[in-house]
């Protein structure tokens, strides 16, 4: 059996069966709508049988975003269930990060601030294609974290303002991190699309934008789109809210999921994630194979 993704009569994502030969992608939108029922699976559900990790993967596929519960809370455990999907990415950040209050952040994901939704690294050639949250502590007041389905963004801008959602999807804009050990940089579309106009791909996160580089006659119309797109990114109808308990694995697609949070006290309680990044190549070749030996069996 395979996994399928639908929607219930609430209008939630649930995740369903069918014939396993289905291998493609199935893509679904959602906003927030998800935030009543967030999409999941339990560990031991998933590593114990295969047709549990196969329905698990798929849903991710296709949703952009799942979460794992009922995981081992150990550090670093975060790489070991990276290995569900493949091998983690390492970044400028190492192979795994910290996400959590400390003195001297290089990111404001290392402070107890609120974070705008964003896609993490689009300073970056290729950015990271998933990212995996492991929620070890979060007994702090505040820091729900917030998901927009960045597909569903940019199709509502393309629908709202066309003139806006073209002059994105062809106009690169310069991203850029830089610290003492990494100097980082890309230029590209805020929204990519392939040959037939999909989108494909969202890079949006105003703390790497460097300076825009753009004609004269077009700057003020780009500011403009970014603002509306940016608009549109916060809208309350769009946005998950998501309270990670200890314990739980959030997943999601970093090129199409755009990620925040609110802000915590960190003198209520203590907030530790710990993330790592896993590529899309690993997570598609892992259901081929999978599928494959299923229909064997």
């Amino acid at each position: 059996m395979s996994a399928t993704t639908t929607r219930t009569g609430s209008g939630r994502i649930a995740i369903g069966e069918d014939d396993v030969s289905h291998c493609e992608s199935a893509p679904v939108t959602w906003g927030a709508e998800l935030s009543k029922s967030m999409p999941g699976a339990d560990y031991d559900a998933v590593t114990g049988s295969d047709s549990g990790l196969l329905r698990w993967l798929r849903f991710l596929r296709d949703s952009g975003v799942a979460v794992l519960r009922g995981t081992p809370r150990e550090p670093l455990s975060v790489l070991a269930l990276a290995g569900l999907i493949g091998p983690a990415r390492a970044t400028n950040f190492g192979e795994h990060f910290d996400v959590a209050s400390k003195p001297e952040p290089t990111s404001n994901a290392y402070t107890a601030l609120g974070l705008l939704c964003h896609t993490d690294l689009p300073n970056w050639e290729r950015p990271p294609d998933y990212q995996l949250l492991h929620c070890l502590e979060n007994d702090a007041d505040g820091g729900d974290s917030i998901l927009v389905d960045g597909f569903h963004a940019a199709e509502t801008l393309r629908l709202r303002e066309p003139a806006a959602f073209r002059l994105l999807s062809q106009s690169p804009i310069d991203f850029r991190f830089e610290d003492r050990e990494s100097d980082i940089r890309f230029r590209a579309p805020t929204i990519g699309l392939d040959e037939v106009g999909t989108v494909t791909e969202v890079r949006f996160n105003f703390a790497v934008m460097d300076a825009i580089d753009a004609p004269a006659g077009q700057m003020g119309a780009l500011c403009r789109a970014l603002r509306a797109f940016a608009a549109v990114i916060r809208n309350p109808a769009l946005e998950c809210r998501y309270r990670l308990r200890p314990g739980e694995l959030l997943v999601f697609d970093n090129r199409r999921v755009l990620h925040g949070r609110a802000a915590f006290d960190p003198s209520t309680g203590r907030r530790h994630l710990q993330g790592c990044y896993v590529d899309r190549d690993q997570l598609l070749s892992r259901i081929r194979v999978w599928s494959d030996l299923r229909r064997c069996n």
